[in-house]
């Protein structure tokens, strides 16, 4: 289960494509790939700081939860 592996090393803070596959053993073409399909499931976001892209679990804000449903 490698996609679980790239989002359990999220839950300690944000990470670059490259850290993730370090910490994880999972090439980086994968952690990739996993990444943008949870993005677009809205599971992570990324940022750019210092020149590097940096990809973070997404907080839910309370707007989002109140309508989720409607």
């Amino acid at each position: 289960m490698k996609n679980v592996k790239v989002l359990r090393a999220l839950e300690s803070g944000p990470k670059t494509i490259d850290e993730i596959s370090e910490e994880t053993g999972v090439p980086n073409m994968e952690v990739r790939r996993y990444l943008l399909r949870f993005a677009e499931q809205g599971k992570v976001e990324s940022y750019q700081k210092e020149g590097k892209l940096f990809w973070k679990i997404r907080e839910e804000d309370e707007t989002e939860k109140e309508f989720r449903y409607v």
